[in-house]
């Protein structure tokens, strides 16, 4: 028994690249062509702490003689980074609203403190003085999840606010 190998030919592979370049210059020019990006989920006012020595992106509201009102919303989050609770309160010292884990409940209340803002607002005007919009900081727990955080920001902004800053509840995880 012998052990001999045949030997075979080299076989090139026949490889049309001519119709495969064609055809992915085709697809290129198909999606760049159907590409239509999705127009931006929109804005949402944000108030930014100023940074030392940076320049001073604040909106003028001319001569300011009473302070703005300042309300804070704190939402905890449950075990499943759902609401757990939301808290109300105005840094004018007034007592805490347990709203529960509603929202609708946040945006009844934040419309309800809207208004009374700008009765104040008008009354001052009335006086020849001038009250910058109410501020509202939301606390956020960190394990809350997006939607949650996004149901919060919607009562706020659908209840009149435009002046919304945010900050963990946890300030050491920030």
């Amino acid at each position: 028994m012998s052990s001999r190998r045949s030997v075979t030919e080299l076989v090139e592979p026949d490889l049309p690249i001519t119709p495969m370049l064609d055809m992915s210059f085709q697809l290129l020019a198909f999606f760049i062509l159907t590409f239509r990006p999705s127009p931006t989920e929109g804005q949402i006012p944000i108030s930014l702490p100023s940074v030392p020595g940076g320049t001073n992106n604040v909106i003028d509201v001319g001569e300011v003689e009473e302070k703005a009102a300042r309300f804070v919303v704190q939402v905890t989050a449950s075990d499943k980074g759902t609401i757990e609770k939301i808290t109300l309160r105005s840094e004018l010292g007034a007592d805490d609203k347990n709203l529960g884990a509603d929202a609708a409940v946040l945006l009844r209340e934040l419309k309800g403190l809207v208004t009374a803002e700008t009765r104040r607002r008008e009354a001052a005007a009335a006086r020849g003085t001038k009250v910058p919009p109410p501020r509202l900081t939301i606390e956020i727990g960190n394990t809350l999840v997006h939607a949650a955080v996004v149901q919060v920001f919607d009562a706020a902004v659908q209840a009149g606010f435009t002046d919304i800053s945010t900050t963990p509840l946890d300030r050491e995880r920030r």
